[in-house]
């Protein structure tokens, strides 16, 4: 045969073979579908092969197979399956969750989902469908108090529509200014966020979350787990995931309706046994003095026209009051109660869900009205947001999440005002009354100022000019109003590029401008004198966000797998801000314009500030079994914020996780067992113009003026660093009844930014440096437990901990003790080789036996040349506690949280003393208080009596002898023990009159443990629901802040911090504790 001859014939059986093979091959089509519905984004493949696909949005596929090949499907989060393929040329797959947990599905940073089984470092997930029953938050943050092993979560004093403090495992700083909070990132785009205090604070961007629309948290605590965030992630990161729309083909209706009621909660614990004046011989000067202890006017009538309740006790006889009335001399035991009124908040969320062959959305309407317990606070919020993804094709898929909501906050309190000193409040005030006459009936004006009612000459008539005007009047008259206008967006590309390599894309925006309008009303006609104002402050925050990645995974073999990605990122930030107010007063009554300014306009003050971030990152991981992970990343940053020698900086990552339940031969008790181990070191820029040299605009004399700064720019600042091992284990036992995960890190922080002290000569204040290490070493563990299980009950409980130190390594050369901040006298400073944030005051002056030194005027002194330690502001232990227990469809939840270790400042309980107002006041106020007698000798001297009924002696400078008199425990200056006789009144108003300063006994510890929530939920079966056409339908009762089962702080909540400084309160605001319902339905 010729050769010719022999290549045809060898072609024609080579093209029969493959017309034979095409062929067989046919196409398979089928579905994939879970107990909800249909599954997107299911990998099936022909084991063997490189053939494979992926489920569209409505869970169905096509793949070429043969009869006989093996079908795999595989997605994250359920049990693989592999089905050998018969002559049928459709299949229809449902999907079963794994159990184990190990194959549930984390959202990893960058948005990268991922096996738990596959992550070597701590994360936690909070499906929001576990706290929907403790009602609509404020905040939402709020609902995940000791939910998460390491998060510590603290109100400010603004309460629950301020802001919020956010801190995972005790993150610090040497800097006031840094920022210590986590990066908080929703649908992939990081979100403004700020450090919020108590000046009429209407809280930030956190604010507008709504718990109705988000699926899921997914908190990232370790330096590792949130590297690739760069320097926003330093100090850890929570992935916020919105709700998206239906699975299945065709719509859905979400109702959830809530309403609840607020009480004001934790009050000062006041006195009721004597009322307002100074104490007995204050006053006892001069002829209009009374042996009670009150004053008497011209006309006899006698009055107490002062803050102080160091009265005589109440005996019901007629005094003066503040309105020409004479009124008994009486408690007024509910009159703290009496500044508040009862608040309440309604929300209501509306959603339709919609899904085809092409993919889903999600469309939803929230309206939330919230009136708190101040007089003329509330809140008004509209939001909507929509959630939408599209299968452009087999290989494209984009996803669009928008949101848009505006909040209106009218008269948030102003817990630094004098006007709410209410630990001042006198005894026998009645504020009912007082509330009643605020208004002039027929102008409106302020009552006092238009029936010229004298302070002087009138009980309370000095509270009433704080209280009355500028709490009462103000909160109703005057304007503190903030518009907040919130836009986010996120638009996410996803395209297969092939089998093995995609792409991803994903940009966006968080986009805040707040409208400030400040009106001052008049308080008495213009033609009584000038007075009035108002301001408007505009302010606008941007922040861009850009991220390209190219992801690249492949089965290098049947035992080994690579996953890996490269990637780049742009983050840009700018603020605006400009401020206008009108100037000496207005010009025509009660038009509140910027336009009546008597004067031209005042232009406050004008803000623009930039910064921006470029980045790279890269990650790759090998798995071997898909038990044994082994993980390096990588990211390198370009900071505008810091000088261009330094403003680029590396972080590197490794990460290992091993299962060995599944590489051992494993007891049938041992569920699943899991070891990681994890290290990173991330770095952050500082503040931005840290390292700049800005100056402040002004004027003089009609001139610009420029200012310099107060601190000396760094020359070559760099990067802080915070590197961190973390190791740790996963494990479920009994068939997941009981799991335990814990960890142990150690990390330190070093080339922290600081400011250095400079003496006043050289023309600044402090010096911008690097120095300075902190090390942080903790654990934290997470139990899960269900003691019960039967077919109609069940108990599932979760406790969670984590205790942590930070400890001061490191400060500067020659240097072992930096002040941090400082309030009335006590410092926080951080000290080499000791706990960060110790509180220093100037303690008792004391001799060598450590007994107290009594001055010559017969009271404690403090020695000003010590410092003693009181505690720190950090806690040792945070936790929580989980309890639900089901009844078919009946659900009781109890939450737990605790925290021990820290320690607060309390200058309310300090002034509670100074005022005479708290109940340990009460010892020595007079012989039945077991009071000293004594009288006041013509030099002016106080001396002791045998009893209180000894005869008056001559020598006496007054007609009187006093019942007040108390000697403190101590010595005086020479030895002896103490014999100096002062009154009650002088003992305890030291504490006011001591230049504000700072007592050692009025620091305390702040623990507590708080049963945060009880809720009750029922959801009505299926049976009933489907005859009302709800495919479901919940029910629910709860109430929030519910009460302490331990606390060693006194008259104020534990978390009664102002704003940002967690070390000090002064004249907290109550919490509020809440009684409501929810109702959520489906249809």
């Amino acid at each position: 045969m010729s050769v010719f001859y022999k290549k045809s014939a060898g072609l024609a059986l080579c093209t029969l073979f493959c017309a034979t093979s095409l062929y067989a091959q046919q196409t398979l089509t089928g579905s994939v579908s879970d107990s909800n519905g249909p599954v997107s984004g299911a990998s099936v493949t022909i084991k063997g092969t490189n053939r494979g696909t992926q489920t569209k949005a409505n869970g169905t596929f096509s793949i070429q197979a043969t009869a006989g090949e093996t079908l795999r499907i595989t997605i994250v989060g359920y049990k693989s399956q592999e089905i050998k393929l018969g002559s049928s040329n459709t299949v229809n797959i449902i999907l079963t969750e794994d159990a184990s947990s190990l194959d549930e599905v984390v959202v990893t940073a960058l948005g990268v989902k991922k096996e738990k089984r596959a992550l070597g470092y701590a994360s936690t997930t909070i499906s929001t469908e576990d706290l929907a029953d403790k009602g609509s938050a404020m905040n939402a943050m709020t609902s995940m108090y000791g939910t998460v092993p390491g998060l510590k979560l603290n109100l400010t004093g603004m309460g629950p529509a301020g802001g919020i403090n956010v801190n995972i495992r005790n993150a610090v700083s040497f800097s006031e200014s840094s920022n210590v909070r986590p990066l908080f990132v929703i649908d992939g785009i990081p979100m403004l966020d700020w450090q919020t205090d108590i000046n009429r604070s209407p809280g930030n961007g956190l604010n507008d979350l709504n718990m109705d629309d988000i699926a899921s948290f997914e908190i990232l605590r370790g330096a590792k787990a949130a590297l690739l965030y760069g320097s926003n992630g330093a100090n850890g990161v929570i992935l916020i995931t919105s709700k998206s729309g239906r699975k299945r083909p065709g719509y859905g209706i979400d109702v959830n309706l809530a309403h609840q009621f607020d009480k004001p909660w934790v009050l000062q614990e006041l006195q009721n046994e004597f009322g307002s004046g100074y104490p007995v011989n204050w006053g006892a000067y001069g002829n209009n003095y009374t042996p009670e202890g009150f004053y008497k006017r011209n006309d006899q009538a006698s009055y107490a026209p002062v803050t102080y309740n160091f009265g005589p006790r109440f005996n019901g006889q007629d005094l003066l009051y503040y309105d020409n009335t004479m009124k008994p001399y009486v408690a007024q035991p509910d009159n703290i109660r009496d500044l508040y009124r009862n608040g309440h908040t309604s929300t209501a969320n509306v959603s339709i869900q919609g899904g085809g062959d092409l993919g889903g959305f999600r469309l939803a309407y929230t309206n939330k009205n919230y009136e708190g317990i101040f007089e003329g606070f509330k809140i008004k919020e509209n939001k909507v947001t929509f959630n939408g993804n599209m299968s452009l094709t087999d290989n494209v898929n984009l996803r669009l999440v928008s949101t848009y909501s505006n909040s209106f906050n009218h008269n948030p309190p102003n817990q630094n005002q004098d006007a709410f000193v209410t630990y001042g409040l006198p005894r026998n005030l009645d504020v009912k009354a007082l509330r009643n006459q605020i208004f002039d009936p027929e102008t409106g004006y302020f009552f006092f100022y238009m029936n010229n009612i004298q302070a002087q000459y009138a009980t309370g008539s000095v509270v009433r000019e704080n209280l009355a005007k500028n709490y009462l009047y103000s909160q109703q008259k005057d304007k503190f109003d903030n518009s907040r206008n919130h836009f986010t967006n996120s638009l996410n590309l996803d395209i297969k590029l092939n089998k093995n390599l995609s792409f991803t894309g994903i940009g966006g925006f968080d986009w805040i401008i707040n409208d400030n309008n400040t009106y001052e009303a008049l308080r008495r006609p213009l033609s009584q004198g000038v007075g009035g104002s108002a301001g408007l402050k505009t302010e606008q925050n941007v922040s861009w966000n850009g991220q390209a990645m190219l992801r690249y995974e492949k089965d290098l073999n049947p035992d080994w797998n690579l996953s890996s990605f490269i990637g780049a990122v742009y983050l840009g930030n700018s603020y605006r801000m400009l401020s206008r107010s009108t100037n000496g007063g207005f010009i025509t009554d009660n038009w509140e314009s910027l336009g009546n300014s008597k004067n031209d306009l005042r232009f406050s003050d004008s803000r623009i500030a930039n910064d921006g971030l470029y980045g790279i990152f890269g990650s790759a991981q090998l798995s071997y079994k898909n038990r044994l992970f082994f993980d390096i990343q990588g990211r390198n940053d370009w900071s505008s914020i810091l000088p261009p020698k330094n403003n680029s900086y590396f972080y590197p990552g490794v990460s290992s996780s091993w299962v060995f339940s599944e590489s051992i031969d494993a007891p049938e008790w041992l569920t699943m067992g899991k070891l990681r181990a994890s290290w990173a070191d991330a770095g952050r820029p500082g503040s931005r113009y840290f390292s700049n040299n800005v100056y402040s605009i002004g004027s003089y004399d009609g001139a610009i003026s420029y200012s310099s700064p107060s601190t000396i720019p760094p020359k070559d600042l760099q990067p802080e660093r915070k590197r961190e091992f973390e190791i740790g284990f996963d494990t479920k036992f009994l068939n997941s009844r009981l799991g335990l995960e814990f960890s142990y890190f150690s990390g330190i922080t070093y080339n922290q930014i600081m400011a250095l002290s400079l003496a006043s000569s050289s023309g600044y204040n402090a010096i911008a440096i690097n120095a300075g290490k902190v090390s942080t070493k903790g654990y934290e563990f997470s139990l899960t437990a269900t003691p019960v299980k039967t077919n109609s009950f069940s108990w599932d409980m979760i406790i969670n901990g984590s205790a942590s130190k930070p400890v001061v390594k490191e400060l500067y050369d020659g240097i072992n003790t930096q002040n941090l901040w400082g309030a009335s006298g006590a410092r926080i400073v951080a000290k080499e080789n000791q706990p960060y944030g110790q509180i220093l005051v100037k303690p008792f002056a004391v001799n060598d036996k450590g007994e107290r030194l009594v001055g010559n005027d017969g009271l404690y002194y403090t020695d000003q040349t010590q410092d003693k330690l009181v505690g720190k502001v950090t806690p040792d232990f945070i936790g929580g506690l989980i309890n639900n227990f089901s009844y078919k469809g009946l659900t009781l939840g109890l939450n737990f949280d605790a925290s021990f270790g820290s320690t607060l400042i309390s200058q309310t309980n300090m002034y509670m003393r100074g005022s005479g107002s708290s109940i340990e006041t009460l010892a020595g106020r007079d012989e039945a208080s077991g009071g000293l007698p004594y009288y006041v000798d013509n030099n002016g001297s106080y001396v002791g009596l045998p009893s209180h009924n000894t005869a008056l002696p001559n020598d006496s400078k007054y007609p009187m002898i006093f019942h007040d008199g108390v000697i403190l425990p101590g010595v005086k200056q020479d030895g002896t023990p103490n014999d100096r006789i002062i009154n009650a009144g002088d003992k305890y108003a030291y504490y006011w009159q001591s230049f504000m300063e700072i007592q050692e006994d009025v620091v305390y510890k702040n623990d507590y443990i708080k049963l945060r929530n009880i809720t009750l939920s029922y959801a009505l079966p299926k049976s009933i629901t489907s005859k009302m056409k709800f495919e479901k339908l919940i029910v629910s009762g709860f109430m929030n802040n519910v009460a302490f089962l331990h606390r060693t702080m006194p008259n104020v909540d534990p978390e009664s911090n102002n704003g940002t400084n967690v070390f000090y309160e002064n004249n907290a605001f109550p919490t509020t504790r809440s009684i409501g319902f929810s109702l959520r339905a489906t249809f």
